[in-house]
């Protein structure tokens, strides 16, 4: 394990105007219900292969390049999450280390017709604000080249763009990002979602790469602007009784293993990342990961391997970290999700819906409480034993 995962992530974290923030199993019962394919005409001018998890378009192919088959060759997940042990600590030499698996062939779908990688749901650009045309020879390019970010332009939108038309196809159309014109931008100073603009920011540096690059994080990032979307209002302030100053950010970590609200937020954003890894949940900020989960102040950053752990470990072993904290609220989601089965697209509307009634003045039992709120309105109170479950596993 390297040193920058041992260490906790230090992530700016605000309200108000601005908030920054980073940030499975089952895959089998992923698939969209074929009646709501229809959904996803309202993402784009063009036809959609979102029907499933994974498209059968897409696939890993070392001929991608070359292969007219597809519009771009992406990565599937975390540049080097199994692939490679270390990166280099040259820049020319790690380009070419991240092209070697840069070679995920896919379709790109739900496209405006502008000639960008836009459609009313979101836009990519340049830090500069120039964006790539959507024709491969522009976007089959190598990853990390100075002065041009055609492969991070199109690998995140790639990503966010299956998430809204995966999401929003699963609930029925309840995405709240959905024409919503969310402007990403990548290669820029920071990373987080700025409110005020509607802008997720995605940082890139020789130190820290290029955040571009991880599939997951950019939908952990689209995930919390989901969250921002569904009730703006609702997050100008974080409850102080219920948050501390912690490691220099304010309101970095919960007063108590209940949880709160700065938690939340970034539980929101793990579960749409998990929801688009189910085999492999492992987010990794960047490309810092050598094939384990990143570690979030002891915790691993893997919501699928915190199937049984109680609030009061996490809360003990992060002293509180509000994004350690946030795993938990992510994986008590994720353990609900795998309990309905073959109803889990269920789990993922009330999941949605209940994004409008919570705010910063939550923590986890309150949060739940506004869930089956929502189950009893959607489905009878057909899932409120298993968030009970999950709430006194979790010695909540």
């Amino acid at each position: 394990m390297t040193r920058s995962m041992q260490r906790p992530t230090k992530i700016l974290i605000m309200v108000a105007g601005i908030s920054l923030m980073l940030g499975f199993q089952n895959c089998g019962e992923f698939v969209v219900d074929p009646s709501m394919v229809a959904q996803f005409a309202s993402l784009g001018a063009t036809d959609s292969a979102g029907a499933k998890l994974v498209p059968d378009t897409d696939q890993l192919d070392s001929t991608c390049l070359t292969n007219k088959a597809y519009d771009a060759c992406i990565i599937r997940q975390n540049p080097i999450a199994k692939d490679i042990s270390t990166l280099s600590a040259d820049p020319s030499a790690r380009r070419v280390q991240i092209a070697s698996q840069s070679r995920y062939g896919v379709k790109l779908t739900s496209l405006s017709g502008s000639g960008k990688l836009e459609n009313a749901t979101l836009s990519v650009r340049a830090v500069d604000g120039s964006q790539v045309a959507a024709i491969p020879s522009a976007l089959k390019v190598g990853p990390g080249l100075p002065g041009a970010s055609g492969f991070e332009q199109a690998n995140v939108y790639y990503w966010m763009n299956r998430a809204a038309e995966y999401f929003d196809a699963r609930t029925g159309g309840a995405l709240h990002a959905k024409n919503k014109g969310i402007k990403v931008v990548v290669d820029d100073t920071i990373t987080g979602y700025e409110t005020a603009s509607n802008t997720i920011r995605l940082k890139m540096t020789d130190s820290s790469q290029t955040v571009a690059w991880s599939g997951d994080v950019a939908v952990h990032m689209f995930g919390l602007a989901n969250l921002m979307l569904a009730n703006p209002n609702g997050w100008k302030t974080l409850a102080t009784a219920k948050h501390l100053t912690c490691s220099a950010i304010d309101k970095g970590c919960c007063t108590t293993l209940n949880g709160c609200g700065n938690a939340i937020r970034f539980g929101v954003a793990e579960y749409f990342a998990a929801s688009m890894f189910p085999d492999h949940t492992r987010i990794g900020e960047a490309i810092v990961n050598t094939g384990n989960p990143q570690i979030i102040a002891g915790v691993a950053r893997d919501v699928a391997s915190l199937s049984a752990n109680t609030a009061s470990q996490i809360f003990t072993n992060s002293t509180g970290n509000a994004q350690a904290m946030g795993l938990l609220y992510a994986a008590i989601w994720w353990q609900v999700r795998a309990a309905a089965g073959q109803k889990s697209s269920e789990i993922d509307r009330i999941f949605l819906e209940h994004l409008t009634l919570i705010d910063g003045a939550d923590d986890f039992r309150t949060a739940i409480a506004k869930a089956k709120t929502v189950d009893a309105r959607l489905y009878g109170g057909t899932h409120a034993a298993q968030f009970d479950s999950q709430l006194t596993a979790r010695g909540l």
